[in-house]
């Protein structure tokens, strides 16, 4: 039977490899907003490259991957896969939103997690695509596999949660917008990413003041720095393990 140290689950202390996706791109332009016209695919690509810019500049030695470092289309579960192949230990997924036409008025940001009830499938993607388990013969220790994903899933939820609480407070310092809260749902990011991911949505393009300001230079800087200071905070927790 494997023996499994649960602090190694989570990859061995180093946040050495991070994912930031920049939903949408090319012929999917994502949501569009209602005043101006501005396409989410516009939105969310400059607000990640900021991030990146700012995790680069304060630690030269994390490999930061990018699904898509400009207006090009990728596949929703080839970035999943691309974060499982590189092996990396965190995936942030970028976004906006839009209200549908039978909702009332929203706006504000959104913070998506797995949806527990979808953990089985996410304990079976992580079987079949975290490389920790690529080097075992198919067919062996199948049990060992099961137990040992199971693990690592339950560590993603505890990390999932802290991050998801730390970029929403820091979004509450930093940036003009209100929060929707931290919610669970069965998004391929979250279910496909073999690591601990967090979606975020943030803001409403259908609301004119989320995009106004998401449009804006200082609302892209906003975001970014509430998502770099959530990023230090979970960077310290998760290299204590």
């Amino acid at each position: 039977m494997l023996i499994v140290n649960c602090s190694l689950l989570i990859a061995q202390n180093r946040l050495d490899v991070i994912v930031l996706d920049a939903g949408h791109g090319g012929k999917d332009p994502g949501t569009i907003g209602d005043g101006t016209g501005v396409q989410e695919k516009n939105i969310v690509l400059p607000i990640t490259m900021k991030l990146g810019k700012m995790i680069e500049t304060r630690y030269p030695g994390i490999k930061i991957i990018y699904p898509r470092s400009t207006d090009e289309y990728v596949e929703v579960k080839e970035r999943t896969h691309i974060a499982n192949v590189n092996k990396a230990k965190l995936f942030i997924s970028i976004h906006a939103n839009h209200k549908k036409k039978e909702e009332s008025d929203k706006n504000g940001f959104e913070i998506y997690l797995l949806n527990k009830e979808r953990f089985p499938e996410a304990v079976m993607f992580t079987m079949k695509e975290n490389f920790l388990l690529s080097y075992q013969q198919a067919g062996k220790d199948t049990v060992d596999n099961f137990i040992y994903s199971s693990l690592a899933q339950n560590g993603y939820t505890r990390f999932n949660e802290y991050l998801a609480s730390m970029i929403e407070l820091n979004f509450l310092s930093y940036a003009e917008l209100a929060s929707r809260g931290v919610i669970q749902a069965g998004n391929w990011v979250t279910l496909g990413a073999s690591m601990p991911s967090v979606l975020v949505e943030t803001g409403y393009l259908s609301d004119p003041n989320d995009e106004k300001y998401l449009s804006s230079e200082k609302g892209q800087n906003d975001v970014a720095t509430s998502l770099f200071n959530a990023f230090l905070s979970y960077k310290t927790l998760y290299e204590m393990q």
